[in-house]
Parts: structure tokens; sequence; C-alpha cells
């Protein structure tokens, strides 16, 4: 084989490279986007799990509405707590019929919450996550204008 045929054949490789980046690039900026938004995702959702775990610890010992709020935000330092929102309720059980009553909102009954010793009490938030990928995962969210997608939990504790 000559010199000739030779830089022939490389000259002729020259823009594969360019070609295949071109291909892969974009798929792989996607993959990227996609861990670092899923890793943003799991985090919110870690905080809010926390959140209305330390409101319900709150709520079990007596706390009113309104000291589980401070609890929550205190608890949820990397998350919009004014974006939070709330809903305390409580059930009790009925040994007569064995089961449980229907949810009711936790109120104050003097220097406590309203619900008695046994009794479930149940902490949900709702947390609106804002994607930071814009409108590449838009399609993903429960309100694509806004890019948001609504991370829920629920904590179920019983009434010291």
């Amino acid at each position: 084989m000559s010199v000739t045929t030779r830089k022939l054949r490389w000259t002729e490789r020259r823009g594969i490279a360019t070609v295949e980046l071109a291909i892969i690039a974009p798929l792989l900026l996607l993959l990227l986007f996609g861990i670092i938004e899923f890793g943003l995702l799991v985090k919110d959702m870690v905080g809010l799990n926390q959140a209305a775990r330390e409101g319900a610890r709150s709520a079990v010992v007596g706390a009113k509405p309104a000291d589980l709020d401070n609890r929550i935000a205190g608890s949820a330092p990397t998350i919009s707590t004014t974006s939070i929102t709330k809903l305390y309720e409580y059930r009790s059980y009925d040994s007569d019929t064995g089961s449980w009553s229907s949810w009711t909102v936790l109120g104050v009954d003097g220097d406590e919450n309203n619900a008695q010793e046994g009794n479930q009490i149940r902490v949900s938030l709702q947390y609106p996550h804002q994607l930071v990928t814009g409108g590449l995962f838009a399609s993903l969210a429960d309100d694509p204008e806004q890019r948001t997608i609504t991370l829920r939990t629920a904590i179920i504790m019983r009434r010291e």
C-alpha cells in the first residue's frame, strides 16, 4: 500500500467522528438533564417526607395546628414552605363496630389539639416541584404551563 492510499483513507474518515458526536450529543445531554432533574425531584420529595414526619411527630404529642406549621417550616429548609399545602386530620377507632371513623380536620382544645389518645393523626402535604430544565420535561408535568410536578405525601401516627 502506498503513502498516497493511506492518506486517502484517513481523509475519507475525518468527518465521521464529528457526525457521530452530532448524533450522540443530544441524547447524552438529555440523559444528563434527566439525571439532574430526577435528583432535584427526589431531594424535594425527601424534604417533604421529612417535614410531614416532623409535623406528625409533633401532632401526636398534642401540638396545635399553628405549631405544626412552624415545625414543618423548620423541617424543610430546602423547600419553599409558602408553597406547601397542609392538611391535618384525625380519626378514632370504634371498637363496637370494629371500624375507623371518617377523617376530621384537626382543631384546638385548650393548649393541645383536639385528637384523643389512641386516635390516628394524618399530616398530608403537597408541594409543586418546579422543573429546573424548563420545557425539556414539561410534558411530564402536572401543570405544563407552570412546569410543575405536584409532590404528595401523608404520614399517619397514633396520638399518645
